[in-house]
């Protein structure tokens, strides 16, 4: 009789019924393991792949036999490991990933798919010839190889097929980012659709990012609308000569922040039930009624825990009431007082600055990250042919060098102009500086450094040299676009982040560098805050000391530990030498 298949693959159980069924158990990296003993392969070949196997458990630290063998899941944490923390080459982990496919397919539990193994059909290798750029060729062959292998023609790509083959990529691979490669297959496709005579049709674009968590602004009120520009054209200090012009304007980036306070405010009251078309004002906001609607509904959202953001949301409503409102003395004494009771964050650096700085604990972190920048300008000198990928890593480690010796606030560090700002001297002992007007400084303090003279030598070197060969003419700013327009705010600090992360291991943004030189700082010399002050442009010393005691603390409670154990070094017994019997 041929046996079932629930019978054939039960086994015999120890003390109970051999019939009965087996638990069937998910699949799991050491049931790759197991399936790979079973496989007649070359010892060297099972080797790498059982190897492949464990490296991947252990690095995402746990034990074989509880890691599930899913690979979208096992995508997602293996993106997650930067290799140069852990101590590997991105090679080396590349390696790891290739291999552990290589075992999965081998094993058979899962339908892997090698799409650079596969055969292109003659429709696909016709089309792939007629692409005009090298991006589209590259950007569209794991998507012409899928659908070769599953027999659709490229004048049959649809959205249907286009999901199939996204899904694919899911179940059968560990590609890092599987929606961005979504959306970059959807535009690049679309840009040949577009072409006539090839007959593609056009697909949907997806979108990844979450739903709106705030109200549609063009769902509110015109009039309210209009009381905002108002307000904010009032803020920025438009017409100085207005009667009644704001004693001090807002910055630039403060009167966006106001902008999304307002918005928040409204959707808070939206949230709690008030119809929109009946918000037609700022003065609707600042009531005591809807001021309480409005932080009652933050704190609940922030299910209570405390939030800088809201409590500034809360001040900035009490400002709007008193300065453009003008309610009367009666009312904004209630205002405040449910202002008050918005729970006040301590000062101090946040959590999540406090696991930044704990990084450093390890002194090499701060070698590797101050190395950096040298290594990024060895590998931008050796560039034969550079392009924009080259202005970019330039300006990554001239970012990076600046904000380890200068820590610039972001928006100073990426207005910086040669010989407005910078002033380089070729010299060997020449002395070159970089100078911030306080007009340009968040709390209107003049700034001024020596710029050390490696940094100097690297910035000639770009203005001079890298970036003309580039951009086609000397730069006026340091951070430019390959067109020579500047680059934003946004576009530096992802550079920063970016060029730390992959390059260092560490993940910084470009403000922590100015809690790092804080730390650096006061490791040397504890309690020096007035140093602290002067490097970092505050204006008060208070601002300084309820940032950084908490980081001082240690260093003074490990002065006070060494001091102890001097004292009871001091204290114990010298230990008595004993005669030689021949005295």
């Amino acid at each position: 009789m041929i046996p079932t298949p629930t019978q054939a693959t039960t086994p015999k159980r120890r003390g109970g019924n051999a019939s009965s069924p087996r638990d069937v158990s998910p699949a799991t990296l050491q049931t790759v393991l197991d399936a790979l003993a079973e496989r007649e392969l070359a010892p060297n070949r099972l080797r790498d792949l059982r190897s492949a196997v464990t490296r991947v458990a252990k690095l995402l630290g746990d034990a074989s036999t509880r890691i599930a063998l899913d690979l979208p899941l096992l995508s997602a944490r293996l993106a997650a490991i930067n290799p140069i923390a852990i101590g590997l080459t991105p090679k080396s982990v590349s390696n790891i990933r290739s291999n552990f496919l290589a075992a999965v397919r081998v094993s058979g539990l899962k339908p892997v798919r090698s799409p650079g193994k596969a055969t292109l059909s003659p429709a696909w290798i016709e089309l792939l010839a007629k692409l005009p750029k090298r991006r589209e060729g590259i950007g569209l062959s794991r998507l012409a190889r899928h659908a070769s292998g599953e027999g659709i023609a490229p004048q049959d790509i649809d959205d249907a097929a286009i999901e199939r083959f996204i899904n694919a990529v899911r179940q059968g691979s560990l590609h890092r980012k599987p929606n961005d490669l979504h959306r970059k297959v959807t535009k690049i496709w679309n840009e040949l659709a577009a072409q006539p005579g090839l007959g593609l049709r056009p697909v949907t674009v997806p979108s990844f990012r979450p739903a709106p968590k705030r109200v549609d602004w063009e769902l509110l009120p015109s009039r309210f609308r209009q009381s905002v520009d108002e307000h904010l054209a009032w803020c920025s200090g438009s017409d100085v000569f207005a009667a009644d012009a704001r004693s001090r304007p807002l910055a630039v980036r403060t009167l966006g922040l106001r902008r999304g306070q307002i918005h928040a405010a409204v959707t808070a009251l939206v949230d709690a039930g008030i119809d929109p078309s009946a918000i037609q004002s700022l003065a609707d906001l600042v009531t005591p009624a809807a001021l309480k609607l409005i932080l009652r509904r933050r704190y609940e959202a922030a299910n209570g825990r405390i939030s800088a953001y809201n409590r500034d949301l809360a001040e900035a409503l009490v400002q709007i009431a008193r300065e453009w409102v003008k309610v009367d003395a009666a009312t904004l004494a209630e205002l405040k007082k449910l202002m008050g009771r918005m729970p006040m964050p301590q000062s101090g650096l946040t959590d999540k600055n406090k696991r930044f700085l704990r990084q450093f604990d390890d002194p090499a972190l701060l070698q590797r990250l101050h190395d950096l920048p040298s290594r990024l300008w060895t590998e931008v000198r050796q560039q034969a042919r550079p392009n924009f990928r080259t202005l970019a890593k330039a300006q990554a480690g001239l970012a990076l060098s600046i904000l380890s010796y200068v820590p610039l606030r972001l928006q100073n560090l990426t207005s910086l102009q040669f010989d407005v700002h910078i002033f380089v001297q070729p010299g060997a002992h020449a002395i070159s500086s970089l100078e911030i007007p306080a007009a340009e400084v968040k709390n209107r303090t003049d700034l001024a450094f020596d710029i050390p003279r490696h940094i100097a030598k690297m910035l000639i070197e770009y203005r001079d040299r890298i970036a003309p060969r580039i951009i086609g003419h000397r730069p006026d700013r340091l951070f430019v676009n390959i067109d020579g327009s500047p680059k934003s705010p946004a576009t530096v600090a992802w550079l920063i982040v970016q060029y730390a992360k992959r390059r260092a291991g560490i993940t910084l943004t470009s403000h922590q560098f100015r809690h790092l030189s804080a730390r650096v700082l006061l490791d040397a010399a504890p309690g020096s805050f007035e140093t602290v002050k002067q490097v970092l442009g505050h204006k008060n010393l208070k601002t300084t000391v309820g940032a950084y005691a908490g980081v001082d603390s240690r260093r003074a409670a490990r002065h006070h530990q060494h001091l102890i154990e001097q004292a009871l070094a001091a204290r114990k017994p010298r230990s008595r030498v004993k005669p030689s019997r021949d005295n």
